[in-house]
This record gives structure tokens, C-alpha cells and sequence, in this order.
């Protein structure tokens, strides 16, 4: 009765968006003399709404089997609950359903039943605000409305940007945090924020650091991309930055699921944010699965993060890109799907400011795939192709500029060659967009392994030995293509060119002959949004006015102001990194029951549950057969898996994935991840790959655990190269260990896409 009291007294939803305050002192047991309560339909709604909260992961299994326990027994106050919660507002219901125990009695909340956040978008943003409140103490919810996290994120490819986690390196390279703060602001130019820039390059040492030591991250080589005074952009030795940077910081993350500390919920876009009295109080979510319930659900905190990424994959009417830069709607891009400024748009109904949003990002290359050449969604070609010595020539065979220059003049210089632009430094979007030639040296290959490696099995690169044949891929005469190269090689010698280009690397050798070059076409493509929402240092939103809305925050391509007019290369992941850290860092954590687990799991020896899998021999034969979408095997490095299930989840798109039905996909594999994430994946393994004859197979238990390197690839013709970029920064820092933190991850972390 007094629970009842309490309901009909409690304002209605569009009066609050804030939890019931719980009864100060306990109730005594209830009985019910109403039979239809304690019916088997009355159970039955019970039941489903319970087994609907532990699908989403908003229970823990303890409390799921007490519930499961006190409807079957038909407990009265729960049947009460869900008679009048279960099937209306399934987030009211789990709220209030802690207040029930098995004793009958009304009892006051646990100290942390609501999350410190809620975080919208599982970008390395999200991850990095998320793991940051983890890491003391908090909890979280974390919603990303696509089935796979990572976002855009997941697909960078050219590094991120840090002065100076390594001194000694730094001193040789006379770098400085000066040095990178002046290029990045010269990268702004006049729409540049000085105070988000200099948190950006200040914290960029400790991002680095954080991302190698608390995410057991390789970032030991390093680059210089375009607009840079130094080598500064860290990536991987060992896989693509992005993935290798999502799986780790992923990694960490999910190890607090089992506590019940973080949880994730894929498939749930998030449609509003609700205030209360001024304050951002939680946010309300619908599911994204076909076939699945589409009624709205609440969740509440305190404190909400965006960080939902840009708009430059939103071509539809209305859309932002159609506000602020229509005439770009006919670009190619390197964004995903996902890409449609949800973030933007849900703090804008609160009146949160905009700034920077004609601010589009223009990258000069993105590949043009010679099976699909007018596909609107492009794979980047990552700005390291051009950093370790890759030329762009024109189809007079003719280079145009310093490939080293920022994004926004490298693109200015390609779509010049329009003559309408070239005169208004306007594009038209009914004009055909140029594509162009990116071509390596072999030497310029070889620091660019990984990248090479991966473009070339996509049929993105192609691999051309000598002048002769570069000049015939090209359509052009030998003796223009010559002529282009020597004139390059002679700039090299003087130490600048005509364009102002005073660093070479990659540099063709002299006998143009015997060189063997990797070339491919590009385009601009758009590719990253400066503008968003308005923030300060610490990532507070802010309003038109410039002050700040209680309980909101961001981080990530969603903001503006942090990159002005044009984001230097590599400052994306750095961006992220940074200001995802220092919200997380910011936001309040409660005090929790001394009871309650909150502690990330510790490694379990999952050795013997493979033990099975890795005794058992797959035939070559056998593999050939499990070659189809509804059976589909994949070798890599001597193991077999069932991909099957997971093709249609792959970012990149399930073709990638049934192409190599059947077949060895190692080199796939190796041109992108590396061989310590196929070491955490045993539920996916069938056996151990085998010659027909049960002889050994071609991948040898050696390759399993030390894949052949892609300079043996590169140089299989047995030419001689230069010394690599890797070879020449070995003094980096080694990788710190992962903090004993393992986990299970799924093999959906393998096989993504380029975007820097």
C-alpha cells in the first residue's frame, strides 16, 4: 500500500527525468488478496522484462537469478512492479526492482546504482573517457548505436602525434612542444583557439605514454606527415595505429565487465538527452536491431559524454554537410556510415553552441579502387605514404607540389587543376573529381610496410618493376615519366625543390630500370569535421552564450575549436586521447559499498579450453571445402577459424571476409593486426592447418608465433633497400606490459579499414 501511495504521488515522466527517491525507512511485507497479481501472466511479464534487462547487459547474473527466483515464487511486491513498470518503461522498472529483496522488505538503494556516466559513442574518445572512470572506481554505461565498436577511430592508419614521451629521440629530431604547437596552429590558421591547442600538444607526451602503459600499445616507430617540422606522428611496428590503439584500449575496458562496473550496450542509438532543472540527467535510447523492441528506454547519471564523431558521411537533405558545405555533397569519403552528427544534434536541442562547421575536411588521397573506381566510400590513402617519400604526379606525368605540405594546400594544389576553381578557390560540385598517382620507390615501401602490405592485397597498390612499366600502368610516354623522376632525384641532391620541399625520403634509386615501384590512383575525399559543438579546456559543453551546461560533456571529432580551419595530420587520435582522458579524469565518482567488486578481472588460463581445438588437424583439402557466406573457414598462420559468424559483422564488410573462404588468409591478416591478438582467440579455432598428406603444412609452427616480416615481401625480388624507418628509431622505449589485464576478444577486432 504504501509503495502504491508513493506511485500515485510521484510526478509523471514529462514532469521528471530524474529516479524516484527511494522511502527514507523500510515497509513491512505486503500481501495481496487481488489473485489476478499472482496469476501465471503476472509471472510471465515478470519473467520477460528481467530476461529483457539481462539481454542488455543491465543486470548481473546473481541479480538475474534472484529476480528469476522471487517471480517464479511469485514474490508480490516484484509482481506489482513489473504489473505496472515491466511493459511501459522497462528502465523504471529496473530502477525500482532494486529496492525489493528477497526478504520482502523495502530497503534504501546501494550507493551505486547509478553510473557516474553515461557515455554516447565507443570511439577511442568514448574508450578513453570511459576507461579513465574505471580506472577510479567508477561505473559506466557506454552506448554505441552501431552493432561493433571502434568507430571511425578503429580505422586509423597514419598515427598519432606526441612531443616528446621519448627525449633523446626528440633532442636528435629537435623537436619541441613549441615546435608542435606552432605547426598545429599554423594548420588552424584564422579560426585557431590557442588555449584547446595547448592542452592538445601539452598532454600529447602523457597521451602516448598512457596509451603504451595502460594499453599495452606498440608505438615505437615514428613519421613525419605533412605539415609537420619533425618526426612526431607514433604508430605501431606491428599493425595499423588505429586498430592496434581501439583493441588495446578496448581490451582494458572490457575487463571490467564482469563486475558489472562498465556496461556496453551495442544496437542503441540514443535519441535525447534529458535535462532536469537546467542539468543534463541521462539521456533516452532506442534499440537499433531489426526485429527487436523499438519503445524508448531512460538511463540516468549525473554526468553524460558525447563523443559521437562527425557528419561527413551524412549526405541527406537537411543534413549538416548540405547546411554548411553543399557544394561537397558529391565527394567521395573516408568516413564510416555511422558518420551523421547525432551528437551534434542532441546537445543543439539543448542549447549548446556550434562553431567551425563549414570546417570539412578535404584529404588529398583517397584510393581509387580500380573494381569499384566511382564508389562513394573510400579506404585512405594514410598520409605516411606521402611522409616516407611517396610522389603524386598528375596525368601529364607532371608533379604539383611539396607532398609534405598541410592537407588543405595539398588539396588545393589537385582541385587547381580545374580551372574554375583555380580561379574562385571554389569547387563546383557538378565538376568531375581528379584523381591522380601516388607512387613509392621500393626504399619508400619498405618504411611503409604495414601500409603496403595491406593496399597492395586490396588491389589498392600495384606492384610495377622498373620505369618502363610504371610509365605503362601510367598511359603515359617512358621518357616523361623519366624525365619527372630524374628532376625529382636531382631536388633530392640540392636539398629542396621547386614546390619548397626540403625533406626526401624514399627517394628513387638511380637506375630507374631496376627500381621496383608500388603505385596506385587517388582523389580528394572528404574526410574529417573541424567544426561541432562549442567546449572548453576541461570539455565541458557550453551554450550560445559560452557557459557551461551542467552535466554535459564531449570529446572528439563531435567538438570544434580544437583544430581551427584544418586538422594537422595525425592530431585526430591525439585529440581523442587527450580530452577523452581529461573528462574522464573530471568526472565525480561515488563512493561504493565496500561489498562491491570493482576491479578490472584478472588473465584466465583459457589454454585448456583450446587444447581441444588445437589437436584437432584441418587438411588443406578439408579448409577448401568451408568456402561459402554459410560455412566460411579462414587459415591464419597455421590455424583455422570459423568466421562464419563474423563476416557479417566485420567493419570493412563481409566481401573481404568471404573472399578468403576456404583459403589462407595470413597475409591478409598480417598486413594489419599482429600475431598477439590471434593468441587471445580460442573459441573461434577449429584446428591446427595440415598438409593433405598430414605432412606439414607451408605455415610452419614457426610462422604461427613469428610471421614473415614485409620487408621479406617487399624484397622478394632480392634487391637491394635502404635502412627502414623502423630501424632507425629502435632506441624508442620498449612497450610497457598490459598490466596483467587479459581478456577473451572476440576475432571481430580483426580486419579494418584505413582512416587516418
Amino acid at each position: 500500500q504504501q509503495l502504491q501511495q508513493q506511485q500515485s504521488k510521484a510526478p509523471k515522466e514529462s514532469e521528471t527525468s530524474t529516479p524516484m527517491v527511494p522511502p527514507q525507512q523500510a515497509a513491512p511485507p505486503m500481501t495481496h488478496e487481488d489473485s489476478a497479481i499472482l496469476s501465471v501472466a503476472a509471472v510471465d511479464v515478470a519473467v520477460g522484462a528481467i530476461a529483457s534487462l539481462a539481454r542488455q547487459g543491465l543486470l548481473t547474473a546473481e541479480r538475474e537469478a534472484e529476480l528469476i527466483q522471487m517471480a517464479l515464487q511469485r514474490h508480490p511486491d516484484l509482481l506489482v512492479l513489473a504489473r505496472h513498470y515491466a511493459t511501459v518503461d522497462s528502465a523504471k522498472f529496473l530502477q525500482l526492482s532494486q529496492y525489493i529483496m528477497p526478504s520482502s522488505t523495502v530497503v534504501a538503494p546501494a550507493a551505486d546504482t547509478t553510473p557516474d556516466a553515461i557515455v554516447i559513442g565507443s570511439g577511442l574518445a568514448g574508450m578513453a573517457a570511459t576507461l579513465n572512470i574505471l580506472d577510479r572506481g567508477g561505473k559506466v554505461i557506454l552506448l554505441e548505436k552501431e552493432h561493433l565498436l571502434g568507430g571511425n577511430s578503429g580505422k586509423a592508419s597514419s598515427g598519432i602525434n606526441a612531443c616528446c614521451p621519448d627525449s633523446d629521440f626528440a633532442q636528435i629530431q629537435k623537436d619541441s612542444v613549441d615546435l608542435f604547437r606552432n605547426d598545429t596552429e599554423r594548420s588552424a590558421g584564422a579560426s585557431v583557439r590557442p588555449d584547446l591547442i595547448d592542452v592538445l600538444v601539452q598532454n600529447s607526451g602523457s597521451a602516448v605514454e598512457w596509451l603504451r602503459e595502460r594499453a599495452g600499445v606498440d608505438l615505437s616507430l615514428k613519421a613525419q606527415l605533412g605539415g609537420h617540422s619533425a618526426k612526431r606522428t607514433h604508430r605501431p611496428s606491428n599493425g595499423m595505429a588505429g586498430a592496434e590503439i581501439i583493441y588495446g584500449v578496448q581490451k582494458a575496458v572490457k575487463t571490467y565487465q564482469a563486475s558489472g562496473q562498465v556496461t556496453i550496450l551495442t544496437d542503441s542509438k540514443v535519441t535525447q538527452l534529458l535535462q532536469k532543472d537546467g542539468r543534463v540527467v541521462g539521456v533516452e535510447y532506442v534499440s537499433t536491431l531489426e526485429g527487436d523492441d523499438t519503445a524508448a528506454k531512460k538511463l540516468y547519471s549525473d554526468n553524460v559524454i558525447l563523443a559521437t564523431g562527425g557528419f561527413a558521411a551524412d549526405r541527406s537533405s537537411g543534413s549538416y554537410l548540405s547546411q554548411y558545405r553543399p557544394e561537397l555533397l558529391k565527394m567521395p569519403t573516408t568516413a564510416g556510415a555511422f558518420s551523421t552528427g547525432d551528437g551534434i544534434g542532441l546537445a543543439t536541442v539543448l542549447g549548446a553552441g556550434r562553431v567551425d562547421m563549414d570546417k570539412v575536411q578535404v584529404h588529398p588521397t583517397g584510393w581509387v579502387d580500380p573494381a569499384e573506381p566511382e564508389k562513394k566510400s573510400k579506404i585512405l590513402a594514410a598520409e605516411l605514404m606521402r611522409g616516407v617519400g611517396g610522389i603524386l604526379m598528375n596525368d601529364q606525368g607532371e608533379r604539383f607540389c611539396n607532398e609534405l605540405g598541410t592537407r588543405a594546400y595539398v588539396t588545393s594544389q589537385m582541385l587547381s587543376h580545374n580551372p574554375e576553381y583555380a580561379q574562385t578557390q571554389k569547387w563546383n560540385i557538378e565538376a568531375p573529381i581528379p584523381t591522380f598517382s601516388l607512387v613509392l620507390s621500393s626504399s619508400a615501401a619498405l618504411d611503409g610496410k604495414k601500409h603496403v602490405d595491406l593496399y597492395t592485397h586490396k588491389g589498392l597498390l600495384k606492384r610495377v618493376e622498373g620505369v618502363g612499366a610504371l610509365a605503362e600502368w601510367m598511359n603515359l610516354p617512358k621518357a616523361t615519366v623519366i624525365k619527372t623522376i630524374q628532376k625529382y632525384q636531382a631536388a633530392a641532391k640540392a636539398g629542396s625543390d621547386e614546390f619548397g620541399k626540403t625533406s626526401f625520403r624514399g627517394v628513387a634509386q638511380e637506375d630507374l630500370e631496376s627500381e621496383v615501384f608500388y603505385a596506385g590512383r587517388v582523389t580528394p575525399v572528404l574526410h574529417y569535421c573541424m567544426g561541432g559543438i562549442t567546449i572548453d579546456t576541461e570539455g565541458n559543453v557550453l551554450n550560445e552564450e559560452g557557459k557551461v551546461i551542467p552535466g554535459l560533456h564531449a570529446a572528439g571529432e563531435v567538438t570544434g575549436g580544437v583544430h581551427g580551419d584544418n586538422r594537422l595530420g595525425g592530431n585526430s587520435l591525439l585529440e581523442c586521447t587527450v580530452y577523452g582522458s581529461l573528462v574522464g579524469q573530471k568526472i565525480p565518482v561515488k563512493s561504493r559499498n565496500s561489498g562491491s567488486s570493482m576491479s578490472p578481472t584478472e588473465t584466465t588460463d583459457t589454454t585448456a579450453s583450446s587444447s581441444s581445438a588445437q589437436e584437432r588437424t584441418v587438411t588443406k583439402s578439408e579448409l577448401a571445402k568451408h568456402n561459402t557466406p554459410k560455412d566460411c573457414w579462414v587459415a591464419i598462420h597455421g590455424t583455422v577459424y570459423d568466421l562464419t559468424s563474423f563476416a557479417p559483422e566485420h567493419p570493412a564488410g563481409p566481401e573481404s571476409i568471404h573472399v578468403l573462404a576456404g583459403k589462407d588468409g595470413s597475409e591478409a591478416f598480417e598486413a594489419v593486426h599482429n600475431t598477439g591478438i590471434l593468441e587471445e582467440v580460442f573459441e573461434d579455432i577449429i584446428g591446427k592447418l595440415v598438409e593433405d598428406d598430414d605432412g606439414p603444412a607451408e605455415t610452419t609452427e614457426e610462422a604461427m608465433t613469428t610471421p614473415p616480416t614485409s620487408e621479406e615481401k617487399i624484397t622478394s625480388s632480392g634487391k637491394p633497400s635502404e635502412p627502414t624507418m623502423q630501424e632507425q628509431v629502435k632506441d624508442d622505449a620498449p612497450v610497457a606490459p598490459k598490466n596483467g589485464m587479459e581478456s577473451q576478444p572476440s576475432i571481430s577486432s580483426f580486419f579494418w579499414k584505413s582512416r587516418s
